[in-house]
């Protein structure tokens, strides 16, 4: 392909490539706060680069990226940005509809944003449903710890701020990293890996900056570096590319 942006294809160049495919890359992100060092579009820029790069090894068309997500807890930090989860489901079941009615009945999400989770699950039960067409999606985030040495422990932090790195170390001022403690709601709803209470997560839905008055958290800022962010870019794309290969072999 001379290219794998469905932006940047004639309508004839896309067309021809459904003839003999039927698996589109989406890429869905959010604008919002990673701390004072890293820039707003973050979780875009980290799902746009990486489903390029699945694109171009998988040899699968990719979409132009959603920019913005469910990123209601974070709106207290200008310059974040958010939609409500019914209008983002909405949004991309017609987007997938577009191309299902030019032969697409796959499609890979990846997710930069976890806002988005429940969302884009919610979508992939919508296409089926509607069209059979089947659907999974990824996280960055979730997938490495599982498939390499890297715990992705943070938000804005030591590993997130690696892939930005990766991407473009101008990006990012690491002048400006730092990272502090997170408040505890009470002294015993306590702040982990989410929220807890004797050590039972809580599904409670606070506004970040209740907890961190710089946005970022976990695994410490200042010890981002981008050699280990393009190795962990590197080790998810293989993974994508690697389940994007296997849901060609699914039997619809």
């Amino acid at each position: 392909m001379k290219t794998v942006m469905i932006s940047e294809m004639s309508w004839t160049e896309f067309r021809d490539l459904m003839a003999t495919n039927d698996l589109v890359v989406i890429p869905a992100g959010s604008i919002e706060q990673h701390g004072p060092h890293n820039p707003l579009g973050t979780d875009m820029l980290i799902a746009l680069e990486t489903a390029k790069a699945i694109g171009q090894k998988a040899q699968a068309p990719v979409a132009p990226v959603m920019p913005i997500g469910n990123a209601r807890n974070l709106i207290g930090f200008p310059g974040t940005a958010t939609l409500d989860p019914e209008l983002l489901r909405q949004v991309m079941v017609q987007l997938c509809e577009a191309y299902i009615r030019h032969g697409a009945k796959r499609f890979l999400f990846i997710n930069g944003h976890g806002g988005n989770a429940s969302t884009l699950k919610n979508v992939a039960a919508d296409l089926y449903a509607r069209h059979g067409a089947i659907s999974t999606q990824t996280e960055w985030w979730l997938t490495l710890p599982k498939i390499s040495e890297f715990p992705c422990n943070d938000h804005g932090g030591k590993y997130e701020t690696s892939m930005v790195m990766a991407i473009d170390e101008g990006l990012v001022d690491m002048s400006k990293a730092r990272t502090v403690p997170r408040k505890n709601l009470s002294p015993a709803v306590a702040f982990a890996n989410g929220l807890e209470f004797r050590g039972v997560k809580l599904a409670m839905n606070v506004p970040l900056d209740r907890i961190s008055p710089l946005g970022n958290y976990g695994a410490p800022a200042e010890e981002a570096d981008a050699k280990m962010g393009r190795k962990m870019f590197d080790t998810y794309v293989d993974y994508c590319v690697g389940l994007a290969e296997e849901l060609r072999k699914i039997v619809l």
